[in-house]
């Protein structure tokens, strides 16, 4: 107990120091992300083995004003999906069915991928994958 003031106090005095400005170079070099990264049609390499080779599927994708996504994942279309976006960090979660067991998929944007995990409710695994925009999709450069 006897070191937990002493700690909260430092917490406070670095909370309450302001930041240094950022320099106008370091602002325009910051991603400036928007929902809209997530549209369109999303080439996935799927790692369900630690043995095996990885699988392929496609994803499509297709962000809405309301926080809502919807879409397809391996040729099933989404039951329900939401996305947020918080600063720097835009991921996704969705829900699929194959008909007999739901699929919870989520990703998250980064540098131009998504990066994610689906996990199969009844068949009990957890894969990982990596999203690549397809060439055709790719948003015209600035």
């Amino acid at each position: 107990m006897k070191f937990l003031y002493p700690l909260a106090a430092l917490l406070l005095a670095a909370c309450a120091t302001p930041a240094a400005p950022a320099s106008p170079a370091a602002e325009a070099a910051a991603p400036v992300l928007a929902a809209s990264d997530l549209d369109g049609i999303w080439d996935l390499t799927m790692y369900w083995s630690p043995t095996e080779p990885p699988s392929s599927t496609v994803m499509v994708l297709a962000a809405a004003p309301d926080n809502k996504v919807t879409g397809s994942f391996y040729g099933s279309d989404f039951l329900e999906g939401e996305y947020s976006l918080r600063g720097d960090t835009l991921a996704f979660g969705s829900v699929t069915t194959d008909g007999e067991a739901l699929y919870s998929h989520s990703g998250r944007f980064v540098d131009g991928q998504i990066e994610g995990q689906t996990l199969s409710h009844g068949r009990d695994f957890l894969m990982i994958w990596v999203a690549t925009r397809r060439a055709e999709e790719a948003p015209p450069a600035p």
